[in-house]
Order: C-alpha cells, then sequence, then structure tokens
C-alpha cells in the first residue's frame, strides 16, 4: 500500500476531498543548488493536489488523514496509460504502411504518419474508456486508512 499524509477539505457522501502537499526529492539532494532537476522542479511546482478519496473512517474536514492506493492499481493503471496509445499507435502506423506497399501506393510514408496519428486517436479515446470504468470501481481509488496521529496495528 502506498501511503501518503493529507488533509481533509470537504465530505460528501463517502468521499472525501483531500490535499496533499507535493515533496520533491530535490530537497534531500546535496546537490541540490547546482542540478538543473531542482531549477526546472522549482519552475513547474505546484505545490497540492486535491483529490476525491475513499472515506471509511469519516473523517472531518481539517483533519489530517493518511490516505492509501494499493500498488498493484497503481502499476496497472501506469502500464495502460502509458502503453495503450503507444501500442495502438505503433500497430496501426506499421499496418497502414504494409497496406500502402501492398497496394503500392506512391506515398508509404504518409500512410503511416496517418495510421500513427489515427492510432494514437484510438488509444487515447480506449484510455478514457478505462480511465471512466476504472474509476467507479473501489479498487482503483485511494482510500482515507487512518487519522494521522493515529497508529497502525500490524497482525501478524
Amino acid at each position: 500500500m502506498i501511503e501518503e499524509s493529507a488533509t481533509v477539505l470537504a465530505c460528501q457522501e463517502g468521499y472525501a476531498i483531500v490535499e496533499t502537499q507535493v515533496k520533491a526529492a530535490c530537497g534531500s539532494c546535496q546537490a541540490e543548488s547546482s542540478c538543473s532537476t531542482s531549477v526546472l522542479s522549482g519552475l513547474f511546482k505546484r505545490r497540492q493536489n486535491s483529490l476525491k478519496v475513499l472515506n471509511p473512517i469519516q473523517a472531518k474536514p481539517g483533519e489530517r488523514v493518511i490516505i492509501g492506493l494499493q500498488e498493484r492499481a497503481l502499476v496497472i493503471v501506469s502500464l495502460v496509460a502509458y502503453l495503450m496509445p503507444l501500442v495502438c499507435m505503433i500497430l496501426l502506423a506499421i499496418t497502414l504502411q504494409a497496406a500502402a506497399e501492398y497496394w503500392h501506393w506512391a506515398n508509404t510514408e504518409l500512410a503511416s504518419i496517418g495510421g500513427g496519428l489515427f492510432g494514437l486517436t484510438i488509444g487515447l479515446i480506449l484510455l478514457k474508456r478505462f480511465s471512466s470504468r476504472s474509476q467507479r470501481k473501489p479498487y482503483y481509488q485511494a482510500v482515507i486508512l487512518r487519522q494521522e496521529n493515529s497508529k497502525s496495528v500490524q497482525f501478524v
């Protein structure tokens, strides 16, 4: 379980809107002052993220809580988000180039580029469908685990 501390902003019907603080890894690095990554992260930093999470402990606005997300769910969503558009783009680019060569079109590269763009569009549409379906499943949603000042107990 991936855990992060957050502040509850609002509550509504089994859900809570929470705000997390974004922490850059650059703060703990000794080369922070001379690193270009640190400079870029400073230019584009966003300090807070607001999320809608499940609220099984009935946390109230203003409370500090620990939210969690299953590691496996994060891996699945990440793989789908990165690979689905990419795979669709490559497959359709290859397919249209092969079709253009088979039918002896004059410009096979143009067919390949068009197929890639069309495949990317289809991949993004499929990704949106996956996102809307998985958004309703509790497995893919972050959940409030406990209040921040309480201790978790592990059973053996």
